[in-house]
């Protein structure tokens, strides 16, 4: 069962180490629209979407059989989603629907 455990671990750690090599690209909302209504970026690229909007949100990602919610998203926080299988994403936030854009991943 040790090693079980370490091998595991040894699997998260080079996953997560791969998901930051490719960077941080950020987002923000504000006026109650996301800065852009397309991104796209490479596989394992972490995408923070910033509320700079003086309400609150929730970012629903779903694409590729993932499907991430942020939760209540108060002003002032950010949401990190790392995008880890190429294909097209669809982002919006589930209290504004009219707040959508998509994410490419190459």
């Amino acid at each position: 069962m040790r090693k079980t455990l370490i091998a595991t671990a040894a699997v998260v750690t080079l996953s997560a180490s791969a998901a930051w090599a490719a960077g941080i690209v950020a987002v923000d909302q504000k006026g109650m629209a996301f800065n852009t209504g397309a991104l796209s970026i490479d596989k394992g690229t972490v995408v923070s979407f910033n509320n700079s909007d003086t309400t609150s949100h929730n970012i629903l990602v779903t694409g590729n059989g993932v499907n991430l919610n942020s939760g209540l998203q108060a002003p002032g926080v950010a949401f990190k989603a790392p995008f880890l299988k190429p294909g097209v994403y669809g982002v919006m936030c589930g209290i504004h629907p009219k707040m959508k854009m998509t994410v490419t991943v190459k």
